[in-house]
Order: C-alpha cells, then structure tokens, then sequence
C-alpha cells in the first residue's frame, strides 16, 4: 500500500489532477499523456507501463488502481475539520478559538463553528454547521439547519470493499449570498474548492456537490441537487427539484426547468427542459418566476 512515506518529502500535499502544481501528488487513469502535459515537480500515480506518459521531471508512481491507492493515501492526510473537543461555547453556539469572526456577523443559537472565517454582517441562523476551511464573506445569509464545509461520498471499489476518499479542499461562499435552510454544501477535493459566485441565492433543501463552481447572480430553487465539479457561468437559474450531473458545465444564463436532469453541459444559453434535458428556446424578455438579476 502507498503511504505518505514512498513520496518524496516535497511532494506530500495531495491535489486533483487539473489543480495539480509544483509539490503535489495526484493520480491519473487514463492513457492520453496530454492529459499529464501540465504537470511539474509533482508526483503522480499511475498504471503499471504508463510511466512513459508522465512529462520529464515528474516523479512516477505505478499502481494497479491509481484511483484506489490515491483514495487511500488521502487517509495519511486526514485533517480534523470540526474538532469538538477545542469548541467553546459562547453566546449558545460552539465556536472554535481559531475562528475568524468579524464583530458584525451574527452567530444563531445551536451553531458549531470551526475554523474558519466569517466576514461583515454576515447572519448565521440557528443550528447551522461551519466547517474548517469554509470562507463566508460579507453580507452573507445562511438560513436554519444548513451545514457548509461538510465531506462528500467518494469512493472507489478496490475489488472487495469501498475505499472513501478524505476531503481535504474549502468552501468559499462569496459576498452576498443567501443560503436558505437545511442547505449542504460539500467541500472540495484534496486543494480544490467549492466556489458559490456573488450574490447567489440557493433555496431551501438544496445540495451542492464538492468542488462546484457556481457563478455570480444564479438562483438554485427549492431542492436542486449539482453532482461534484459543476460548473455555471452567470445569472444562471435552476428549478425546483432539477438535478445537475457531475462535471457538467453551464454557459451564461441557462434556465433549467423544474425537474429537469442536466447530463450534459449547456453550452448554448437559453432554457433547459425535461429528462435528460435539452435546450428548448431562448430566453423571453420576461418569465414567470425568474427575476430578472441585470
């Protein structure tokens, strides 16, 4: 099994392949070597008799299931992101020391909050979970029962058991925002983040996966649900109960009915209908419940 140990002592921070800098280690499946051309200085894991992919000066790590042996490498960088027993209760909520709040922010009744960073007049509602690494900038409004930051449910069969992969990346949630209640968002991967853009809304019920990037001025209705690494460009808007598949990119302005199950990327503005969805028609000039954010 691969360990912190057979790295490189310069090499043991972990990344997602895209992400993947000087220092890091990553893993990679395929055979396409341009997939690897970005790579420097780093460490990579990958099947056995694929080394040759790797760009030159690129440590090499050969592994029957790179994906496997990454996932468990990550458990030899577990981090605590909510570690209880350093909480202090104040004001009826848990906050741990290291927390960075600014004197505006207001904290609910029953929240935990772990080290992380909240900005100005930002307003936390009661029973609400922070996690480590999650940025909440100003003017910010998280409704009751929302958790930010938490793990995600990545695994990889490795022929006889689930090997779970341990999160390591952030959220940043940025400036005016309104998170509305029993809202989770997932952390990122290794140093990805989850990014939900200026002055979003995400309706109540909703979840949001690891690593998605959410542009500025979108609206998520009640109980959308975007699989890891979604992608949305501006004033994008999603309906009630719509769902979202991993790695699926939406250009600017994409309306996506309600209920309607986006397998593919949007690349075309304009609305989204059915199951899987398909472009319909452009944008009208006005349209029931969707407000206009220009």
């Amino acid at each position: 099994m691969i360990g912190p140990e057979n790295l490189p002592e310069s090499h043991r921070k972990l990344s997602i392949l895209r992400n993947a800098e000087p220092g890091f280690t990553t893993y990679y499946t395929g055979e396409n070597a341009e997939d690897l051309a970005h790579l420097r200085s780093c460490s990579v894991l990958l099947k056995p008799g694929f080394g040759h992919l790797a760009p030159e000066g690129v440590n090499v790590v050969e592994t029957p299931r790179p994906q496997v042996a990454f996932y468990r490498l990550s458990k030899g960088f577990e981090e605590d992101y909510l570690p209880f027993h350093s909480l202090e209760q104040k004001a009826g909520a848990w906050i741990h020391p290291e927390a960075q709040i600014h004197p505006s922010a207001s904290i609910g009744t029953g929240c935990v909050i772990g080290p992380c960073r909240i900005g100005p007049s930002v307003k936390i509602g009661p029973n609400c979970t922070i996690y480590a690494k999650s940025v909440i900038s100003n003017g910010v409004e998280i409704s009751a029962g929302s958790v930010i930051g938490a793990s995600g449910m990545m695994w990889a069969w490795d022929g006889q058991h689930k090997v779970f992969l341990s999160q390591l990346g952030s959220v940043r949630i940025e400036a005016e925002c309104n998170i509305g209640s029993n809202v989770t968002i997932v952390r990122g991967n290794a140093n990805e983040e989850t990014v939900i853009g200026k002055g979003s809304c995400i309706a109540h019920g909703s979840m949001i996966g690891h690593g998605c990037q959410i542009g500025p001025q979108n609206h998520l209705a009640n109980s959308v649900a975007l699989g890891g690494s979604v992608s949305s460009g501006a004033g994008c808007f999603f309906g009630s109960g719509s769902v979202v598949s991993p790695s699926t990119t939406l250009t600017n302005e994409v309306v996506l009915g309600a209920g309607a199950v986006l397998t593919s990327s949007a690349t075309r503005s304009g609305i989204y209908l059915g199951l899987p969805a398909k472009w319909k028609s452009e944008l009208a000039e006005h349209m029931s419940g969707i407000p206009k954010w220009k």
